[in-house]
């Protein structure tokens, strides 16, 4: 018989004599031949006499797969999952994973719930929706919070209540002897060490904001930890920021940007305020137009800030008019301040707000008005800066 493979066995030729055992191999070849299961996948109609083919037995575990899969479809695997009423028994697993519902409850009934700062982004790196917290990696986060017991100045900033959370804010803007201590360079057009920082761009303000956590003696290490990998060097911020190829421009913006999202909810860190702390820390409690009333005056003007009335058309020393309400000097004019926020959905311009020295326009310095610009820009800008309790 000539079989499909060659036309002999072990060197036999056909005519030839076999032994028994060379017959008996010879026989167990032509059965797995005939035998042989070459196309399709196999089934319940096999038999233990058969023998599949590599491409069969691959293709008939591709469709177990499958069918499985489709089977557990919106299906849940509960072997490993905690509840809060396991939590304890479980909180040293890598293995386990908790439920939502028992990292809230965990968390509303600890003493150090902060419910209104919860992070939902730890790093660039790691925050994707295709990855999952262990119970262990969740308690040894929780384990590693250390209370913020800030050092501020009274002096020199106050504390308010907007949306529910405290946070602190500067009396007064951020002078240029403030910035230059934490950066090393000062490009303002008008030079004084207690005049406004000015001609600084969005990104080096809240670069500024970062630096000076990092510096603070009061922030915890396990919160400089997360933030520290979104520092750009201050010899890179002083650059134009517009599409800079020698800064790798578009890494400093991404950086930037990640603190200035995480900053408001990490406690300690120096930070922007939002436009709307700002509007609230403008208003001083008050309800009308301006901070003195609803009408337009130049005399009220004039006791509180620089504009284009008063100022000689250059920016003074910070606090030389009166405070408003709430303590906050130069809230109007002297430097366009620079908020955390964007200017609408969908804008990439940032909120700028309180007007300038160079302005007469009545209804800038009004405390619900805000205005706009793109970020790189520098010009008549400084900022003052919040902080997260």
């Amino acid at each position: 018989m000539t079989n499909s493979y060659n036309d002999t066995y072990d060197g036999i030729g056909s005519g030839q004599q076999l032994s028994a055992e060379k017959m008996t191999a010879a026989l167990n070849l032509m059965e797995k031949v005939a035998n042989k299961v070459e196309t399709g996948r196999l089934s319940s109609g096999n038999t233990s006499a058969q023998y599949p083919s590599a491409k069969v037995v691959w293709d008939s575990l591709k469709e177990a797969e499958t069918r499985i899969v489709q089977k557990a479809g919106g299906l849940e695997f509960t072997a490993n999952k905690v509840t809060a009423a396991n939590w304890a028994a479980n909180k040293d697993s890598d293995v386990k994973y908790p439920s939502c519902a028992a990292l809230t409850e965990l968390l509303r009934s600890s003493d150090l719930e902060r419910t209104a700062n919860r992070v939902t982004k730890i790093s660039v790196n790691e925050a994707a929706d295709n990855k999952y917290l262990s119970a262990k990696a969740v308690w040894d986060l929780l384990a590693s919070f250390e209370p913020l017991s800030p050092t501020m100045n009274e002096n020199r900033y106050v504390k308010l209540t907007y949306g529910g959370r405290d946070f602190w804010i500067a009396k007064y803007e951020t002078t240029q002897g403030e910035f230059n201590a934490v950066m090393g360079y000062n490009q303002s057009g008008y030079n004084g060490n207690d005049y406004p920082i000015e001609n600084v761009n969005w990104y080096e303000a809240v670069q500024y904001c970062l630096h000076l956590t990092l510096e603070s003696r009061d922030v915890p290490e396990s919160i400089k930890g997360q933030v520290r990998g979104y520092y750009v060097d201050s010899g890179l911020c002083s650059q134009a920021w517009n599409s800079n190829k020698s800064m790798n421009f578009y890494d400093a913006v991404l950086k930037t940007e990640v603190y200035n999202t995480l900053a408001p909810s990490l406690p300690g860190c120096y930070r922007l305020p939002t436009s709307e702390e700002w509007g609230y820390a403008c208003r001083g409690g008050t309800m009308t137009m301006y901070i003195w009333g609803n009408d337009w005056s130049a005399t009220e003007m004039d006791k509180y800030g620089w504009y284009g009335g008063n100022s000689s058309n250059t920016t003074h020393a910070v606090g030389l008019k009166n405070p408003n309400a709430y303590g906050l000097y130069d809230v109007l004019g002297n430097v366009w301040e620079w908020c955390s926020d964007e200017y609408s959905i969908g804008s990439s311009n940032k909120v700028m707000r309180g007007g300038s020295y160079d302005i007469n326009v009545g209804d800038v310095f009004a405390s619900s008005y805000r205005s706009s610009n793109s970020p790189p820009i520098r010009h008549i800008l400084g900022f003052r800066l919040a902080r997260t309790i």
